[in-house]
């Protein structure tokens, strides 16, 4: 029986990568019947709560695990365990490089090396490679990657950037694991009802911001869009919404960072009994994806939101906060509804790519459902070449 150790950001506090593990868990079982998934997380209560029936052991990595975030003593003992370590999601980078609370690099240096000299595999599910700005960052990345026994890639944009790395493994093409969740019926009529309690019958959008405000800079009138002036701008998105076009809108926080910014806006919104919040705090992801899946479209900023939202069928207007994000709505056919984070952001250039989109609803959503089921189809290659990978 295979023994996995699952490397990734798995804290419980981002749904995007709740959806993640759920699904790069779901591939495993199907690539290596009866395989045991080790998964270090600071949050084994809520694994053992979101997760139940998957072949999940949480590993604790808690101060009195001895262990700092990912880096420490249970991460060895899990390497030392199992048979191959799994790196997972998009932590290939080299911002705050020496933060483990923040970058995983550390952790990586620590696991993978051990996981060659004793043997084990190790292998790259689905991952996004970058940024990595420093000699020092480009020179491990590279390290780590050669180490491998297999590479995918959730994304065409980390090829050149391995390229350029100089990185020996030949990369296998996939897609975002989280593509291919799904949401329980069960769970889809428990957001239906509560929608319609919190908003009425009637049509709605949903929203999901980020509060990434303060990496944005000048724009063409050589304001900043600071995060006051954000917040304001989306809060006339949402009453242009409600009073123009009719709607309900559902604000859908997908990260516990994002809370301050979704209530700021909901808050200076004010449309009482046509605007709602939901977090992850309170709803699980496939929850949250059932909210995204009743309605008309969304404005997304998070990039799992949008991967979530076209995963039901929803198509998404994105806010480019993130080059990532422009990189998969193009993937989605979508990227003509993409509106940058500069260069005079206004709530009124949010609603023209909204109104363009229900506008061309049909056409959009006949491209967009043809490229999604493409990329849907792609992320099981992550699965198949693990299989390989292990022998099977």
């Amino acid at each position: 029986m295979p023994r996995f150790c699952l490397i990734g950001s798995y804290t419980g506090r981002n749904a995007g990568d709740a959806a993640i593990l759920e699904n790069v868990v779901r591939d495993i079982a199907e690539a290596c019947p009866g395989a045991v998934c080790e998964v270090l997380t600071i949050n084994p209560a809520f694994m053992r709560r979101t997760y139940p029936g998957l072949p999940l052991a949480p590993v604790a990595t808690l101060p009195w695990n001895l262990s700092v975030k990912t880096l420490g003593l249970p991460l060895l003992l899990s390497v030392i365990r199992c048979d191959a370590v799994l790196v997972t999601s998009a932590i290939l980078f080299d911002i705050k490089f020496w933060n483990p609370l923040y970058n995983y690099l550390t952790s990586l240096l620590l696991a993978l090396p051990l996981a060659k000299l004793l043997g084990k595999k190790v292998f790259f599910h689905s991952v996004g490679v970058g940024p990595v700005y420093t000699a020092k960052g480009r020179a491990i990345v590279r390290y780590l990657l050669n180490l491998a026994d297999g590479v995918t890639l959730r994304e065409e944009a980390s090829v050149p950037i391995m390229r350029e790395l100089g990185v020996s493994v030949a990369p296998v093409m996939a897609a975002d694991p989280a593509l291919n969740q799904t949401v329980p019926a069960a769970a889809a009529e428990e957001m239906r009802a509560r929608v319609e309690s919190d908003l009425g019958p009637g049509p709605f959008a949903t929203l999901n911001l980020n509060a990434y405000v303060a990496e944005w800079t000048g724009d063409k009138a050589g304001e900043s869009l600071t995060r006051e002036r954000f917040e304001a701008e989306m809060a006339a998105v949402v009453s242009g919404l409600v009073d123009d076009w009719g709607l309900g809108v559902a604000l859908v926080c997908t990260h516990h960072m994002d809370e301050p910014v979704m209530e700021a806006v909901l808050r200076l919104a004010d449309r009482p009994g046509k605007t709602v919040l939901y977090k992850c705090r309170h709803f699980d992801h496939r929850q949250l994806m059932a909210v995204m899946a009743r309605s008309e479209f969304m404005v997304g900023m998070r990039l799992h939101c949008q991967i979530l939202a076209v995963a039901a069928g929803t198509p998404c207007v994105a806010l480019n906060y993130a080059p990532k994000v422009r990189h998969f709505m193009r993937m989605a056919g979508l990227e003509d509804f993409v509106v940058d984070m500069d260069g005079g952001f206004s709530a009124a250039r949010v609603l023209e790519r909204c109104n363009a989109l229900r506008e061309n609803r049909g056409t959009v959503l006949q491209e967009m459902n043809t490229r999604v089921g493409e990329l849907k189809k792609a992320a099981k290659n992550a699965p198949a070449e693990l299989a390989r990978v292990m022998g099977g």
